[in-house]
């Protein structure tokens, strides 16, 4: 299986074969003569994925270094896992440091290897995580599959994935540290503690509400577990210390490296300042995760497809079955990891389904994470202890306890997607879900009857897989974004004007794309951190519009208007609007070289240099003089 899953990574980097959306229509010079081969279609909903997760990836494939973000934003290195300058983030961020090769590796090569890479980390981690619990690696592989499958990871980019499989990664180091220096080894044991802690120390990174509630119980019920393991103190010590204080070195030197990013982001309006209570959610959304075929050809009511989406919060159904029905005894000391994972469940299931009322606010932790954000992922903890529990669940002799656990799933299932239907996505049909809910009893009835073969976990995974087996298109390669003539008329002129410091500026999200994938320095285009508030007071001195401007996790969009004054507006989220004259623009920015606008402009200070094609409409591009 390890072998298998080694062989179809490197078939997809070779071939430079993902699920992105960057081949959506909309980025492509002649939408109706695409470059490159598509199987299915792009979504729309993946706004975040094509305009800022992927389009920095290849911008740093275009610059061989850093991205080319906009001078009004602050350093977003941490909320996108990206190296500029400093020393810590290269060895943290190594998933994106190993993107510079593209001086001399196929871009399409490094981007599917980016892609990919945390699925590979997880699938090839979590068996070996379980076999060093002294748990059933073939369930590790039912928990990795599911995570991969599970429609919030499907609808989210992968997401939920790459936001737990370093943390993984670097635990099962430091158990094989401990498990070495328990024999006696002294080298090898120092080097995969090491590296375990490199890979840990990225743990509150890219988008830390999920990062932290995802790969804190891994890290904790790892460690927990290797501080109880024998009368040997010195390799616990060792393993722990060693990879705990490469961690924080390497963390803390990272935070210390970005800590302008960090402040700017923790000041914003939104999200820094955001503080949230505890809410309960529609049980449906947190349910009816099997039943989300649907979203796959159809759009939901109110709410799109990727905040509808949920893991396999499902699965707590059966683990209440299987706790209550275990001859065993869950002992603290055997079971920590089973434990922890269980007590921080539990914390989060609380989080999302009980109204504390407003002191929940006060809640660290707790208070950053939307419960509604929660409500998607908190099923990748209950695969995980569910897997656990399995190992250790005896076959029963009976059909008893599987039928009352694959009833209980499946008439949970069959109500939440009844909410669903009633709610959310009127498209689910009721034969849908009476087959779901069908599909879901069986699979529990057979996979708790019969934990120790096969065909049970194989027919879970097949169930698993139909409601998100056409949510992504397989591209191969980067479609028009670099290969296009237009992109490389951009690409041609963007080394000049980073080295000699000149700025471009265009009016529309996908020209704000293709300047950025392409290298070119942009004032407009991507704020993640938050702003850099001395660069956005060229345009706004006294700071009137910071409550505008002051936003983080989102975009910088222009709208060019010749002659009028500068407005500012925001969807009170994370996009920021400014209205301007390209001429005010220059003034404020005199190392503005040209702006790129969607409709023709005459003002004063512009001169057409030139005229691209894209979306299959002209761009038009200026000199401001």
């Amino acid at each position: 299986m390890r072998l298998i899953t080694v062989l179809v990574f490197v078939v997809f980097v070779l071939f430079g074969i993902t699920t992105s959306s960057v081949g959506i229509s909309e980025l492509r010079q002649d939408p109706a003569n695409p470059l490159g081969w598509q199987f299915g279609r792009s979504r729309p909903i993946r706004s975040d994925e094509i305009h800022a997760f992927s389009a920095i990836v290849i911008s740093i494939l275009a610059t061989h270094g850093a991205p080319s973000l906009s001078p009004l934003a602050a350093r977003a290195d941490l909320v996108h896992r990206f190296p500029t300058d400093g020393f810590f983030e290269q060895f943290v961020f190594f998933d994106s440091t190993m993107l510079r090769a593209a001086a001399f590796i196929p871009e399409h090569m490094l981007f599917a290897a980016h892609w990919w890479l945390p699925s590979l980390i997880l699938l090839m981690a979590m068996p070996t995580w379980f076999q060093q619990l002294g748990r059933s690696r073939r369930f590790g592989w039912l928990a990795a599959i599911l995570i991969v499958l599970s429609p919030s990871n499907a609808w989210w980019s992968l997401m939920p994935v790459a936001l737990i499989a370093y943390t993984l990664g670097g635990c099962v180091l430091m158990i094989a540290a401990f498990q070495r220096f328990a024999k006696g080894q002294r080298l090898a044991p120092v080097a995969l503690a090491v590296l375990g802690g490199i890979l840990i120390a990225g743990l509150p990174t890219f988008y830390a509400p999920w990062s932290l509630l995802l790969g804190l119980p891994v890290l904790v019920a790892s460690t927990l577990w290797i501080l109880l393991r024998g009368a040997d103190w010195a390799p616990r010590l060792k393993s722990t210390l060693i990879t705990g204080g490469t961690a924080a070195v390497f963390g803390f030197g990272t935070l210390f490296e970005n800590r302008d990013g960090l402040q700017a982001l923790l000041n914003t309006v939104y999200p820094g300042s955001r503080r949230v209570e505890s809410d309960p959610q529609p049980l449906g959304r947190l349910l009816g995760a099997p039943a989300l075929g649907p979203l796959q050809y159809s759009e939901p009511v109110g709410i799109n497809a990727s905040e509808l989406s949920s893991s396999f919060t499902v699965v707590f159904v059966w683990i209440l079955v299987i706790l209550l029905a275990a001859q065993w005894r869950l002992t603290f000391r055997d079971n920590i990891v089973e434990w922890t994972f269980g007590t921080w469940s539990a914390l989060w299931i609380v989080w999302i389904t009980v109204d504390l009322g407003p002191l929940s606010q006060k809640l660290p932790l707790l208070n950053l994470v939307t419960p509604p954000r929660a409500g998607q992922v908190v099923g990748v903890l209950a695969v995980i202890l569910l897997g656990l529990l399995l190992s250790r669940w005896p076959p029963p002799t009976s059909w008893r306890v599987p039928l009352l656990a694959g009833a209980a799933c499946g008439l949970a299932t069959g109500y939440a997607a009844s909410l669903l239907k009633a709610s959310d996505l009127p498209s689910l049909s009721p034969m849908l879900i009476l087959l779901v809910s069908a599909g879901v009893g069986v699979v529990v009835a057979a996979v708790t009857k019969y934990p120790q073969r096969l065909w049970p976990l194989a027919f879970c995974i097949v169930l698993a897989a139909l409601p998100v087996a056409r949510a992504n298109p397989v591209l191969v390669g980067l479609g028009d974004l670099r290969a296009s003539d237009t992109a490389r008329a951009v690409a041609a002129q963007a080394p000049a004007a980073r080295s000699e410091g000149k700025l471009w500026a265009a009016d529309t999200p996908s020209l704000n794309t293709l300047l950025l994938t392409n290298g070119m320095p942009s004032l407009s285009g991507l704020q993640r951190s938050g702003p850099d508030a001395a660069a956005w007071q060229k345009l706004d001195p006294e700071s009137a519009f910071a409550n505008k401007w002051n936003r983080g996790g989102g975009y910088i969009f222009f709208a060019w208007t010749p002659g009028h004054p500068t407005t500012y507006v925001t969807n009170d989220f994370d996009a920021v609007g400014v209205s301007i004259d390209p001429c005010t623009l220059k003034n404020a920015w005199q190392n503005l070289d040209k702006i790129v606008s969607s409709q023709p402009l005459e003002a004063a200070c512009l001169t057409l240099d030139s005229e691209l094609q894209w979306q299959g409409k002209p761009a038009y591009v200026y000199a401001v003089r």
